[in-house]
């Protein structure tokens, strides 16, 4: 579950920094000890494609009319179904151990006030939370800094249990923990067959439904909003007696209906309360923390972290025994290591938006990895130093898109790793595109196209496509080409509706301009889908097209295109053929489609 809230840190010179829009991004503890992979699991790559399936345009969508020259196109809008498949890509993007942005940073306590001794639970939970961090023995989940931030709830159910005892035990954990470190959440304040015809808001739907409402056509966020869409990931550790009846008796998507208004704003000040007074104070002073190191060695070395290794008590780890992971390419850094720090200094300043520092940081790791040869650490301080001087906003450093093909092309040559490499793509294509650098994003798309994934293939070519109408000079016949290519990869990858919309959209290019083969051969491909999709009418028009004007083709080809046409009319109208066909030699015409 995600909260948004508006906040402010201070940074290491003492000024105010506000952070809009904060991200708060919960999660139930799942302990793993299979080891992280920097690419996505088979059923991630399903969801991707069922999220860009499900995501059509709309029946009588409004298009967008492009006129240049002799050409007039009725074009889609938007594409919903790239928008729906980018932020998702992005939300899946696993917790890998050169970058910190997917790393937890608290951990949310949670016990019942029924329990007999809550304090004692409480101890119990944070032990484990304790063991799981430190221990070694888990790969997953993964942790942000060491001193992950603990914050401890009672959760009362009004319905049942005393509450004047739940706020006596409140108030020892106020003793214990401090009074910003814990919280009486006080819900369920009615029953459910009490008022059923009072309509009280469901307060989780915006958030269980976010990512379905983001698929829907014409939901498109800002630009800043994809660049900056980290979360600050909180771990969310329940007592396993606690019981949250709301989701437990209730039929599915019918939440929060034991809630009355009051527990909104109870759950609503809980999350601001743990926010402002525990998340932000602790980044906060975890950021001050690290740059106060850094700045008592700053100018002792080659560069502003350097100096700090042995401070630290250590460096990089070229090699390690053959029972320890080893780095893709040869070197792993200790989680102590100082180069570490760094970086983890500039994603901590990047979660707060605090994006000049982040910068700095970033490009003085840059500068030890490079320097160490650890390329996977140097392309993800690339790719962030380059988002990061671009999320400034009006400031004098220019978005520096050299840094983010040098991390493209590490992540796809070096590293071999094309999930980090079509990230850092997808960003740096919005990052070009609403600059209107659409030559450059274009060339960007093409570029990371391969036979690996059609789906990736086919989406790309589609948004070079749209980059390049969208010229200043509108480069159409490049347009079409592409839209072509798109609808093929489309088509290989199981996704025929956008594959026929791709070429009902390049048709309008090459009809009637003396392209014949390229006209017979996208009326074929539309006839084909279009049949397939349900659509016989239009197969039939489509066919149709083929065979009514003047051929270029072979006989054999002429043939094929007949016995499709035949056998769709033939499914159509459901008529029978019983005639001699002497046309080219041929004596029979065979219905046949694949």
């Amino acid at each position: 579950i995600s909260f948004c809230f508006l906040g402010h840190v201070r940074d290491p010179n003492n000024q105010l920094q506000m952070v809009k829009n904060l991200r708060i991004c919960v999660n139930n503890l799942v302990s793993s000890p299979i080891p992280s992979s920097c690419s996505l699991s088979p059923s991630q790559y399903r969801l991707l494609g069922e999220v860009v399936l499900s995501s059509q345009p709309s029946e009588g969508a409004q298009a967008t009319v492009v006129k240049t020259g002799d050409y007039s196109l009725n074009l889609s809008g938007t594409t919903p179904w790239f928008e729906a498949y980018r932020d998702n890509f992005l939300q899946l993007m696993p917790a890998l151990d050169h970058e910190f942005l997917n790393h937890y940073l608290a951990c949310l306590l949670v016990v019942s006030s029924t329990e007999t001794v809550p304090l004692e639970q409480f101890l119990k939970l944070s032990q484990e939370q304790h063991r799981i961090q430190h221990s070694g023995e888990y790969t997953h989940p993964k942790w942000f800094i060491p001193n992950t931030l603990k914050y401890y709830i009672l959760l009362h159910d009004m319905s049942e249990g005393d509450e004047q005892r739940a706020e006596t035990v409140y108030e020892d954990m106020k003793q214990r923990y401090g009074p910003h470190g814990c919280y009486l959440l006080k819900i369920n304040s009615r029953t459910i067959s009490a008022e059923q015809d009072e309509q009280i808001p469901d307060p989780w739907s915006q958030y269980l439904l976010r990512s379905n409402q983001r698929n829907q056509v014409g939901t498109v966020e800002p630009l800043t909003a994809i660049l900056s869409q980290q979360h600050c990931n909180i771990i969310l550790i329940l007592k396993e007696s606690t019981s949250l009846r709301d989701t437990d008796t209730l039929t599915p998507g019918n939440y929060g209906a034991c809630l009355t208004l009051n527990d909104h704003d109870h759950i609503r000040q809980f999350v601001q309360e743990f926010t402002f007074r525990g998340l932000l104070p602790h980044i906060e002073k975890n950021i001050r923390q690290l740059n106060d190191q850094l700045i008592s060695r700053k100018g002792l070395s080659r560069s502003l972290f350097t100096a700090t290794k042995k401070w630290f008590g250590g460096g990089k780890v070229p090699e390690k025994s053959s029972s320890e992971p080893k780095s893709t390419y040869g070197l792993l850094y200790p989680p102590e290591a100082p180069e570490l720090q760094i970086r983890k200094m500039a994603d901590l300043c990047f979660l707060v938006q605090h994006y000049e520092l982040a910068y700095s940081c970033y490009h003085t790791a840059k500068k030890d990895f490079l320097s160490d040869q650890a390329m996977l650490y140097a392309a993800g301080a690339l790719e962030m130093a380059a988002v990061s001087a671009f999320l400034q906003g009006g400031g004098p450093r220019p978005y520096p898109a050299h840094y983010m093909d040098t991390a493209i092309q590490t992540y796809r040559d070096v590293c071999r790793n094309m999930v980090l490499a079509e990230r850092c793509a997808l960003l740096s294509a919005e990052i070009l595109k609403s600059q209107a650098k659409y030559s450059e994003a274009a060339s960007l798309l093409i570029k990371m196209t391969s036979e690996d994934s059609d789906l990736r293939s086919a989406l790309l070519l589609e948004q070079a496509a749209h980059c390049f109408i969208n010229m200043r000079n509108p480069m159409v016949r490049k347009f079409a080409f592409h839209m072509i290519l798109a609808g093929h990869r489309f088509s290989k990858a199981g996704q025929r509706r956008h594959a026929l919309r791709c070429y009902c959209q390049a048709m309008q290019v090459y009809k009637e301009r003396g392209w014949s083969l390229a006209e017979d051969h996208i009326n074929f491909t539309i006839g084909r889908h279009s049949f397939t999709l349900g659509q016989p009418e239009n197969a039939v028009m489509a066919f149709r097209q083929i065979l009514v004007n003047d051929s270029r083709q072979s006989a054999t080809q002429q043939a094929a295109f007949l016995r499709e046409f035949l056998y769709v009319y033939k499914v159509i109208y459901k008529c029978c053929f019983t005639f001699t066909f002497n046309f080219y030699s041929l004596i029979d015409v065979v219905p046949v489609l694949n």
